[in-house]
């Protein structure tokens, strides 16, 4: 049998890291399109096709939104000591703040 310190080991790694940041990204955009779609009595592929892909209005700030479902992640792994899978996650997260300066811009300037 496996010791809890070698699954672990297994897991706490910026590859993790990284895997566990996109999918936190992911799951925060879709909790948020699931709330939004819910609150304005739409479908879900209205807000991925509507507000989100063809808005240039309001992408940065479902970015944003997502991307701070990791914050949580991060400090989750901090407190379980999982300093390299920690920092995986922060990796995506400062990965994310410039597509977000991007996108903001690229809406500034169209």
């Amino acid at each position: 049998t496996k010791s809890m310190g070698s699954i672990v080991k297994k897991w706490n790694t910026m590859g993790w890291g990284i895997a566990a940041g996109i999918l936190g990204t992911l799951t925060g955009f879709f909790i948020l399109a699931f709330w939004w779609s819910s609150e304005n009595d739409t479908s879900l592929s209205y807000f991925v096709h509507t507000v989100f892909i063809e808005s240039q209005l309001y992408k940065d700030s479902i970015l944003t939104v997502s991307v701070l479902f990791n914050v949580a992640l991060f400090y989750i792994a901090l407190q379980c000591q999982w300093e390299r899978f920690a920092k995986g996650v922060m990796l995506v997260i400062l990965i994310s703040i410039p597509a977000i300066l991007w996108i903001q811009g690229e809406s500034f300037f169209s």
